[in-house]
Order: structure tokens, then sequence, then C-alpha cells
């Protein structure tokens, strides 16, 4: 996403075509989907492509959007040298900085991608998602436990404000006359 919008802010309008904004904006509504993805919110991931729940095929596309961006890369390179804009002591910062930060967000996209194939087809993934699945039931049997837990808290404090009041000679009338029968 850093990759497709820096290049936008930074460089000059003049540096990037037509074709090469809309394509840039196309992939950061496809980099966007891949973040919210990633996050794990449930509402969002049965809102997902199909391809995304797939280690392989995720890693296809996280190696696909780098290499888009590498390619992206070079043509903002090609284009000034075309131009005859490419300065002999190299580019300005603003453009040297926009080509670094592609070149290493893409260079971690392809990576990423090489890693999901490799975690995919060595079938990890049903691994992953069995350790999440019991990680899920833990979570769920520790929060009806402490619902349990307060649960009988509480019957304790009753149980102890009810002896209070027996010992006191107060009984049932009085509870009776708190809640106004």
């Amino acid at each position: 996403l850093f990759m497709q919008i820096l290049p936008i802010v930074v460089l000059d309008k003049d540096e990037i075509t037509g074709l090469q904004y809309f394509v840039r904006v196309y992939l950061i509504i496809f980099c966007a989907s891949f973040i919210l993805l990633e996050s794990r919110i449930p509402l969002l991931r049965r809102l997902s492509f199909p391809a995304h729940d797939n280690w392989i095929l995720r890693g296809f596309m996280y190696t696909f959007i780098g290499i888009i961006g590498m390619e992206q890369d070079v043509a903002i390179k090609v284009e000034d040298i075309a131009s005859g804009t490419a300065n002999i002591l190299g580019p300005d910062y603003g453009t040297l900085f926009a080509s670094l930060s592609i070149a290493i967000t893409t260079w971690i996209m392809v990576g990423v991608g090489v890693l999901y194939m490799i975690l995919g087809t060595m079938c990890l993934q049903k691994w992953y998602e069995r350790l999440e699945k019991e990680y899920q039931d833990k979570v769920g049997e520790w929060k009806r436990k402490k619902k349990r837990e307060k649960e009988i808290q509480k019957e304790k404090e009753e149980y102890v404000k009810y002896e209070k009041d027996r010992r006191e000679g107060r009984g049932e009338w009085y509870d009776d006359l708190e809640t106004g029968k």
C-alpha cells in the first residue's frame, strides 16, 4: 500500500502517466483488501475473496503485487531517461526516496508471497488453522470459567449478606419489605 501511495504523493504530476496513476489506484484498493484480510476481523474475512483463504494463492497474489511494484519502479526510471529529465548526478531526493521505498516494499511483498507459497505447499496452513481453533476454544473456555467464577462470587456475597441479616434478626419478612411485596 505504501509503495503505491508514496509515488502519487511525492512525485510530480508530470512524472507519473495517467496509466501509472490508475494502476496505482487499483493496486491501492487491492492492497487495502489484503490489509483488511490480514487484520483478522471476522466480518471482513467473510467478505474477502475466496483466493485469500488459500495460502498458496495468497502468496501468488502477494508476489504478483510485488512484481507489479518492481515494474512500476523501472517504468519511472525509464520514463525519466526517455524524456531526458534524468540527471547525470542521479535523481532528485523525492524520486530517490520514492524509488528506494518502492524497491524495499516490493522485495518485502515478494518475500512474503514466496513464504506464503512455501508454507502452503508444505501444508502448514491446516496446522495453523488447527492451532488457531484450539486457541479460540481455550479462550472461550477461559471466558466461561471467569463468568462462572463471577457468578459464584456474587452468590457467596448474597449468602454472606443473608446470613448477616439472619443473625441480626432480619428474616424473610425483611426481604419481603425490601422488595416491596
